[in-house]
């Protein structure tokens, strides 16, 4: 009888650790969910290709060391295939996304500045033409699903978690964890993610 009571106690044992292990492993795949996503697509390298030379940067050194950072995720699509990430690199919480992308080129952005913000028409030399634009891309956590910025580069700004959008009607927040830039033809809506989905308007 003593027997069978501690073969039972055993079998349970083995059961409630093979659950706790199932449960760590479940905790552990979800965390690295967004990073996969991320990451999935892995940038093209070839001396031949544009944005070859792009690569994260730290802050400006004008970003005080005490500033609040927040991490930001940002995707360069050049076209012809060429894909580069930005993965997680910190910037002072309170950057334009345009500041960002000046940031993340080291300067090598032609971005002429108007009365209604800068006008992005070449990154890292590789430049628009009558055919196409630099479209900036945002990832609605939310809906997992890319959107068209509603708003230029100078008017988003990163914040822990998302963006601000500053617009006439005032400042919006956006749930986001990633932003982009892709070089498309004028009447191309595809994300700058391949295959990725879309929306009109990221939920609030």
């Amino acid at each position: 009888m003593d027997r069978i009571v501690r073969k039972a106690n055993f079998a349970k044992s083995r059961r409630f650790y093979l659950a706790v292990l199932v449960i760590i492993a479940l905790t552990v795949s979800s965390g690295y969910g967004v990073s996969y996503y991320l990451q999935k697509m892995p940038p093209v390298q070839s001396a031949n290709l544009p944005c070859k030379d792009l690569s994260a940067s730290k802050p400006e050194a004008g970003a005080s060391a005490g500033s609040k950072t927040v991490s930001v995720s940002v995707l360069f699509n050049c076209g012809s295939g060429t894909r580069i990430w930005s993965n997680s690199t910190r910037f002072p919480s309170g950057w334009s996304f345009y500041n960002v992308t000046v940031s993340l080129t080291n300067g090598r952005l032609d971005a002429p500045s108007s009365a209604y913000g800068h006008f992005v028409k070449a990154i890292d030399g590789v430049s628009a033409n009558d055919k196409s634009y630099w479209a900036f891309w945002i990832h609605c956590t939310k809906d997992n699903a890319w959107t068209l910025s509603p708003a230029g580069a100078d008017d988003v700004t990163i914040v822990a978690n998302g963006v601000y959008i500053a617009s006439s009607g005032g400042r919006s927040f956006l749930s986001s964890n990633a932003l982009a830039w892709s070089l498309q033809g004028l009447s191309d809506s595809t994300p700058p993610m391949p295959g990725a989905a879309t929306i009109e308007k990221c939920s609030i």
